[in-house]
């Protein structure tokens, strides 16, 4: 009767035993559709980076050569002005637009001749008398 036991005792120490090694294989398999399921995503985001990368160096590309350019445009501005200088570079003053000193209504007045001119209609139905 006492082997009967031992044998009994046996056994269900060994099915003990299986069921945790199945419930442990379970975990594992879980783990490793985890870490699958991570890698996954991880070769996702490193082709986003490179095609992050490479729309970066494009861009800095691209405004390097805008720099450029825009170094090119300006000597050639400069060798003109030296040329029409006679060379001697900007002198200064003179050359932008003059500042308009006429009093309001010579403004008005020489607008209006221009518009009786051009449009008389419409000058009249701005208040002009032509």
């Amino acid at each position: 009767m006492k082997n009967k036991i031992i044998i009994f005792i046996g056994i269900l120490l060994s099915f003990g035993a299986y069921a945790e090694t199945d419930y442990i294989d379970m975990q594992i398999m879980e783990l490793e559709q985890r870490r699958d399921a991570l890698k996954n995503e991880i070769a996702e985001c490193e082709k986003n980076t490179k095609g992050y990368k490479i729309a970066g160096i494009s861009t800095i590309a691209a405004t390097g050569i805008g720099v450029y350019g825009n170094i090119a445009l300006h000597n050639e501005i400069k060798k003109i002005e030296q040329s029409k200088n006679g060379g001697g570079g900007f002198v200064g003053g003179g050359g932008g637009p003059q500042a308009d000193t006429r009093p309001p209504e010579q403004k008005a007045n020489d607008e209006c001749q221009m518009f009786c001119a051009d449009m008389p209609d419409d000058a009249i139905a701005m208040g002009c008398e032509c």
